[in-house]
Protein backbone atom coordinates (compact mmCIF):
# COMPACT_ATOMS: atom_id res chain seq x y z
CA UNK A 1 0.00 0.00 0.00
CA UNK A 2 2.83 1.99 0.71
CA UNK A 3 4.46 1.69 -2.81
CA UNK A 4 0.68 2.57 -4.31
CA UNK A 5 0.77 5.71 -2.49
CA UNK A 6 4.09 7.01 -3.51
CA UNK A 7 3.10 6.03 -7.54
CA UNK A 8 0.34 7.59 -7.82
CA UNK A 9 1.62 10.78 -6.89
CA UNK A 10 4.54 9.98 -8.88
CA UNK A 11 2.29 9.45 -12.01
CA UNK A 12 1.00 13.05 -11.30
CA UNK A 13 3.78 14.87 -10.96
CA UNK A 14 5.12 13.33 -14.38
CA UNK A 15 2.54 15.49 -16.21
CA UNK A 16 3.94 18.58 -14.59
CA UNK A 17 7.45 17.52 -15.49
CA UNK A 18 5.92 16.95 -18.98
CA UNK A 19 5.33 20.98 -18.99
CA UNK A 20 9.08 22.11 -17.20
CA UNK A 21 7.03 22.81 -14.08
CA UNK A 22 7.77 23.10 -10.43
CA UNK A 23 5.27 20.89 -8.11
CA UNK A 24 3.84 23.54 -5.39
CA UNK A 25 0.41 21.40 -4.12
CA UNK A 26 -1.12 17.98 -4.53
CA UNK A 27 -4.73 16.72 -3.67
CA UNK A 28 -5.66 13.32 -2.92
CA UNK A 29 -8.78 11.74 -2.47
CA UNK A 30 -9.15 7.85 -1.69
CA UNK A 31 -12.52 5.90 -2.17
CA UNK A 32 -12.62 2.43 -0.54
CA UNK A 33 -14.99 -0.35 0.55
CA UNK A 34 -15.71 -0.36 4.46
CA UNK A 35 -13.99 -3.58 4.68
CA UNK A 36 -10.90 -2.31 3.81
CA UNK A 37 -7.95 -2.61 6.25
CA UNK A 38 -7.31 0.64 7.98
CA UNK A 39 -3.29 0.05 8.11
CA UNK A 40 -3.63 -0.21 4.40
CA UNK A 41 -5.35 3.59 3.87
CA UNK A 42 -2.69 4.86 6.38
CA UNK A 43 0.06 3.14 4.39
CA UNK A 44 -0.81 4.43 1.67
CA UNK A 45 -1.33 7.92 2.92
CA UNK A 46 2.47 7.35 4.17
CA UNK A 47 3.51 6.42 0.81
CA UNK A 48 2.21 9.87 -0.40
CA UNK A 49 3.30 12.20 1.50
CA UNK A 50 6.62 11.10 1.52
CA UNK A 51 6.72 11.25 -1.83
CA UNK A 52 5.18 14.79 -1.64
CA UNK A 53 7.65 15.95 0.58
CA UNK A 54 10.68 14.68 -1.12
CA UNK A 55 9.45 16.70 -4.64
CA UNK A 56 8.52 19.47 -2.37
CA UNK A 57 5.06 19.03 -2.82
CA UNK A 58 2.71 20.51 -0.18
CA UNK A 59 -0.61 18.06 0.07
CA UNK A 60 -3.64 20.67 0.74
CA UNK A 61 -6.34 18.44 1.35
CA UNK A 62 -8.57 15.43 -0.66
CA UNK A 63 -11.23 13.22 0.63
CA UNK A 64 -12.16 9.71 1.83
CA UNK A 65 -15.35 8.40 0.43
CA UNK A 66 -17.45 5.14 0.92
CA UNK A 67 -17.75 2.89 -2.36
CA UNK A 68 -19.18 -0.50 -3.38
CA UNK A 69 -16.56 -1.20 -5.77
CA UNK A 70 -12.86 -1.24 -5.90
CA UNK A 71 -10.13 1.21 -4.69
CA UNK A 72 -9.62 4.00 -6.45
CA UNK A 73 -7.09 7.13 -6.02
CA UNK A 74 -7.29 10.36 -7.13
CA UNK A 75 -4.27 12.71 -7.23
CA UNK A 76 -4.58 16.19 -8.77
CA UNK A 77 -1.29 18.19 -8.93
CA UNK A 78 -0.36 21.98 -9.56
CA UNK A 79 2.55 23.31 -10.08
CA UNK A 80 3.92 26.43 -11.59
CA UNK A 81 6.40 27.57 -14.68
CA UNK A 82 8.40 30.60 -15.67
CA UNK A 83 6.22 33.14 -18.12
CA UNK A 84 6.39 31.81 -21.58
CA UNK A 85 8.70 28.89 -20.78
CA UNK A 86 6.06 25.90 -20.25
CA UNK A 87 6.46 22.82 -22.41
CA UNK A 88 3.34 21.61 -24.42
CA UNK A 89 3.01 18.74 -26.98
CA UNK A 90 1.64 21.05 -30.02
CA UNK A 91 5.34 23.26 -30.30
CA UNK A 92 7.63 21.05 -32.54
CA UNK A 93 8.37 21.50 -36.18
CA UNK A 94 9.43 19.63 -39.47
CA UNK A 95 13.06 19.18 -38.87
CA UNK A 96 13.03 19.08 -35.25
CA UNK A 97 14.87 16.54 -33.59
CA UNK A 98 12.63 13.90 -31.34
CA UNK A 99 14.81 12.67 -28.30
CA UNK A 100 13.96 10.78 -24.89
CA UNK A 101 15.38 10.83 -21.29
CA UNK A 102 16.35 7.59 -19.64
CA UNK A 103 15.87 4.58 -20.77
CA UNK A 104 12.10 2.48 -21.92
CA UNK A 105 10.75 -0.84 -21.55
CA UNK A 106 11.66 -1.58 -17.94
CA UNK A 107 7.96 -0.58 -16.29
CA UNK A 108 6.63 -3.20 -19.22
CA UNK A 109 9.22 -5.77 -18.44
CA UNK A 110 8.21 -5.60 -14.69
CA UNK A 111 4.52 -6.29 -15.62
CA UNK A 112 5.54 -9.23 -17.82
CA UNK A 113 7.36 -10.40 -14.71
CA UNK A 114 4.37 -10.28 -12.55
CA UNK A 115 1.90 -12.05 -15.07
CA UNK A 116 4.21 -14.66 -15.00
CA UNK A 117 4.37 -14.92 -11.10
CA UNK A 118 0.91 -15.38 -11.64
CA UNK A 119 0.20 -17.52 -13.91
CA UNK A 120 2.92 -19.67 -12.10
CA UNK A 121 0.31 -19.91 -9.55
CA UNK A 122 2.25 -18.00 -6.90
CA UNK A 123 0.02 -16.82 -3.95
CA UNK A 124 -0.24 -13.06 -3.79
CA UNK A 125 3.41 -13.36 -5.98
CA UNK A 126 5.74 -13.06 -3.04
CA UNK A 127 8.83 -10.90 -4.17
CA UNK A 128 11.11 -13.83 -3.13
CA UNK A 129 9.18 -16.00 -5.89
CA UNK A 130 11.45 -13.78 -8.69
CA UNK A 131 15.05 -13.66 -9.43
CA UNK A 132 16.92 -11.07 -8.84
CA UNK A 133 16.75 -9.92 -12.76
CA UNK A 134 13.05 -9.94 -12.78
CA UNK A 135 12.66 -8.10 -10.13
CA UNK A 136 14.82 -4.86 -11.38
CA UNK A 137 12.30 -4.53 -13.93
CA UNK A 138 9.09 -4.96 -11.00
CA UNK A 139 10.80 -2.28 -9.07
CA UNK A 140 10.59 -0.11 -12.61
CA UNK A 141 6.98 -0.29 -12.83
CA UNK A 142 6.43 -0.55 -9.25
CA UNK A 143 8.35 2.93 -8.31
CA UNK A 144 8.87 4.70 -11.32
CA UNK A 145 10.25 8.65 -11.32
CA UNK A 146 8.99 12.10 -12.31
CA UNK A 147 11.49 13.27 -14.19
CA UNK A 148 11.30 16.92 -12.77
CA UNK A 149 14.59 18.04 -12.74
CA UNK A 150 14.60 17.25 -16.43
CA UNK A 151 11.64 19.39 -17.16
CA UNK A 152 12.53 22.09 -15.68
CA UNK A 153 15.87 21.92 -17.20
CA UNK A 154 14.27 21.44 -20.65
CA UNK A 155 12.19 24.84 -20.30
CA UNK A 156 15.12 26.71 -19.01
CA UNK A 157 17.25 25.75 -22.12
CA UNK A 158 14.63 26.80 -24.42
CA UNK A 159 12.41 23.78 -25.46
CA UNK A 160 8.92 24.16 -25.70
CA UNK A 161 7.57 20.62 -27.14
CA UNK A 162 7.30 17.84 -24.42
CA UNK A 163 5.44 15.19 -22.80
CA UNK A 164 5.87 12.10 -20.81
CA UNK A 165 5.76 8.36 -21.87
CA UNK A 166 2.73 7.01 -20.00
CA UNK A 167 1.00 4.89 -22.93
CA UNK A 168 4.05 4.05 -24.76
CA UNK A 169 6.62 5.79 -27.08
CA UNK A 170 4.75 5.32 -30.44
CA UNK A 171 1.69 6.75 -28.80
CA UNK A 172 2.87 9.92 -27.40
CA UNK A 173 5.00 10.55 -30.81
CA UNK A 174 1.68 10.30 -32.35
CA UNK A 175 0.48 12.43 -30.03
CA UNK A 176 2.87 14.92 -30.39
CA UNK A 177 2.80 14.82 -34.08
CA UNK A 178 -0.54 15.57 -34.08
CA UNK A 179 -0.61 18.38 -31.88
CA UNK A 180 1.82 20.06 -34.08
CA UNK A 181 0.52 19.14 -37.42
CA UNK A 182 3.25 17.13 -38.62
CA UNK A 183 4.70 13.63 -38.93
CA UNK A 184 7.63 12.12 -37.00
CA UNK A 185 10.33 9.18 -37.96
CA UNK A 186 10.84 6.81 -35.24
CA UNK A 187 14.60 5.39 -35.54
CA UNK A 188 14.74 1.45 -34.09
CA UNK A 189 18.10 1.34 -33.57
CA UNK A 190 18.24 4.34 -31.61
CA UNK A 191 15.52 3.45 -28.40
CA UNK A 192 17.83 3.28 -25.56
CA UNK A 193 16.93 0.32 -23.65
CA UNK A 194 18.01 -0.80 -19.65
CA UNK A 195 20.94 -3.21 -19.59
CA UNK A 196 20.03 -6.78 -19.72
CA UNK A 197 16.54 -6.40 -21.29
CA UNK A 198 17.48 -7.72 -24.70
CA UNK A 199 19.01 -11.03 -22.94
CA UNK A 200 15.89 -11.33 -20.44
CA UNK A 201 13.13 -10.55 -22.91
CA UNK A 202 14.96 -11.73 -26.40
CA UNK A 203 11.27 -11.42 -28.48
CA UNK A 204 9.65 -8.75 -26.66
CA UNK A 205 12.26 -6.20 -25.53
CA UNK A 206 11.40 -4.07 -28.66
CA UNK A 207 7.15 -4.12 -28.06
CA UNK A 208 8.54 -3.12 -24.18
CA UNK A 209 9.98 -0.21 -25.73
CA UNK A 210 8.07 1.06 -28.22
CA UNK A 211 4.75 0.62 -26.69
CA UNK A 212 5.18 -0.74 -23.25
CA UNK A 213 4.65 2.67 -21.67
CA UNK A 214 4.58 3.65 -17.59
CA UNK A 215 8.23 4.75 -18.21
CA UNK A 216 7.16 8.06 -17.07
CA UNK A 217 10.34 9.67 -18.84
CA UNK A 218 9.85 12.81 -21.06
CA UNK A 219 9.85 13.07 -24.65
CA UNK A 220 11.05 16.48 -26.39
CA UNK A 221 11.43 17.79 -29.75
CA UNK A 222 13.65 21.04 -30.52
CA UNK A 223 16.02 21.76 -33.34
CA UNK A 224 19.10 19.43 -33.96
CA UNK A 225 21.66 22.00 -32.97
CA UNK A 226 19.99 22.91 -29.49
CA UNK A 227 19.58 19.12 -28.99
CA UNK A 228 23.11 18.51 -29.12
CA UNK A 229 24.03 21.24 -27.13
CA UNK A 230 21.67 20.24 -24.37
CA UNK A 231 23.38 17.03 -24.57
CA UNK A 232 27.06 18.38 -24.41
CA UNK A 233 26.28 20.45 -21.60
CA UNK A 234 23.71 18.15 -19.58
CA UNK A 235 23.94 17.81 -15.94
CA UNK A 236 25.63 13.56 -15.30
CA UNK A 237 23.31 13.75 -12.34
CA UNK A 238 20.10 13.61 -14.74
CA UNK A 239 18.33 10.64 -16.83
CA UNK A 240 20.54 10.85 -20.30
CA UNK A 241 19.20 12.35 -23.43
CA UNK A 242 18.82 10.09 -26.51
CA UNK A 243 17.77 11.30 -30.74
CA UNK A 244 15.21 8.75 -31.42
CA UNK A 245 14.17 10.58 -34.53
CA UNK A 246 13.03 13.24 -35.76
CA UNK A 247 9.64 15.60 -36.81
CA UNK A 248 8.77 15.68 -40.83
CA UNK A 249 6.72 17.18 -43.13
CA UNK A 250 2.73 14.61 -43.10
CA UNK A 251 1.46 13.11 -40.32
CA UNK A 252 1.74 9.95 -38.54
CA UNK A 253 4.59 7.95 -37.58
CA UNK A 254 6.88 5.94 -39.55
CA UNK A 255 9.39 3.09 -37.98
CA UNK A 256 12.93 2.80 -39.26
CA UNK A 257 15.14 0.47 -38.88
CA UNK A 258 17.41 3.26 -38.51
CA UNK A 259 17.77 6.91 -39.74
CA UNK A 260 17.22 6.97 -43.64
CA UNK A 261 16.51 3.17 -43.28
CA UNK A 262 13.38 0.76 -44.37
CA UNK A 263 10.94 -0.05 -42.19
CA UNK A 264 11.79 -2.81 -39.80
CA UNK A 265 8.99 -5.24 -40.86
CA UNK A 266 11.04 -5.68 -43.71
CA UNK A 267 14.23 -6.42 -42.29
CA UNK A 268 13.58 -8.14 -39.00
CA UNK A 269 11.21 -10.72 -37.97
CA UNK A 270 12.06 -9.10 -34.34
CA UNK A 271 9.77 -6.16 -34.65
CA UNK A 272 6.04 -6.48 -34.07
Amino acid sequence: PRALGRRALTVALSDLAAMGAAPAWCTATLCAPGSTELEDVLEIQRGLVAAAAEAGCAVAGGDLSDTPGGLVIDVAVGGTAAPGRWLRRGAASPGDAMAVTGCLGAAAAGVAALRLAEFSGLDGIPDNSLSDELLRWVAAFRAPVARLDEGQHLAAAGVRCAGDISDGLVVECARTAAASGCGVELWGDRVPVPEGLREQFPDEWRGFALAGGEDFELVFCAPPDTVSGLAGAWPAELAPLHVVGRMTEGAGVVLLDRENGSPPHARSRHWR
